[in-house]
């Protein structure tokens, strides 16, 4: 195997599962390289825009409803900016401990692994915590092709 750093394999390997699912639903995906304004890329159907914050976690199989993802501040709050035009979302992309586990490859398919998750950000509140703020990200939110197309569908105002 190759020794690219960790952090850096989870964070694109977070994108390529979001980029896949993005595709399949027949968007474009930018992906952000420097991260100003806490996007880390922008789904986009024309001229409607979803922007997105992406993290990876590989924390062992949890039994709860939800993530607890901790985003600095900054980040947070460029996200929950209540005067946002575009909505923006966290993704949290959930993987197995070891990075072998990610990914298998047989005749029937390329199957990445385990589950990605949405939190809408534009419907939280700025905080004034110091250093970080935990985000709930429900697991009844998973990234899906259809879930996808469910968010660009209420960014361009139906639903």
């Amino acid at each position: 195997m190759g020794n690219l750093d960790i952090s850096a394999c989870k964070e694109w390997f977070s994108v390529a599962y979001v980029e896949a699912l993005a595709y399949a639903a027949g968007y474009a995906v930018t992906i952000v390289h420097v991260d100003h304004f806490g996007v880390d890329l922008e789904l986009r159907d024309r001229a409607l825009r979803v922007d997105v914050q992406m993290k990876c976690t590989n924390e062992p199989e949890m039994k709860s409803d939800h993530i607890a993802y901790s985003l600095d501040t900054r980040t947070y709050n460029l996200l929950s900016d209540p005067g946002r035009n575009v909505p923006a979302y966290l993704f949290v992309v959930e993987v197995p401990s070891s990075k072998a586990d990610w990914v298998s490859c047989s005749i029937d398919g390329l199957h990445l692994r385990r589950c990605g998750y949405y939190a809408s950000m534009s419907a939280l509140k700025p905080t004034s915590n110091k250093a970080a703020k935990s985000v709930k990200v429900a697991r009844t939110n998973r990234l899906t092709v259809a879930s996808l197309d469910q968010l660009m569908r209420k960014a361009r105002g139906g639903l």
